[in-house]
């Protein structure tokens, strides 16, 4: 997952890494000290030292996806009404 923020970061809308995507990087990282652990014998840690941002990652990643989509449908001259009575159309065709 880390891999894919830092690698792809220029795909991201904002111009700075947001909070929500640093604090899962984070989470990976101490993931990787208690799998280290866990290679050196030592089982006293089960998690990760950071949390998970689940939900706070769940709804970054709804409302970009929506913004996005909505950027998309501006772009290509669709809006959902747009969509809808095409949709019915091409039912009534068939």
């Amino acid at each position: 997952m880390r891999d894919v923020i830092v690698t792809k970061a220029d795909l991201l809308i904002e111009e700075e890494v947001p909070p929500v995507l640093l604090q899962l990087c984070a989470h990976v990282a101490g993931y990787e000290i208690t799998a280290a652990r866990w290679a050196q014998g030592d089982h006293t840690e089960h998690l990760s030292l950071i949390p998970f941002p689940g939900r706070e990652l769940k709804q970054y990643t709804r409302d970009r996806f929506t913004r996005l989509k909505s950027e998309q449908a501006l772009l290509l001259g669709h809006s959902a009404r747009t969509r809808r009575r095409r949709g019915a159309r091409q039912e009534w065709q068939e």
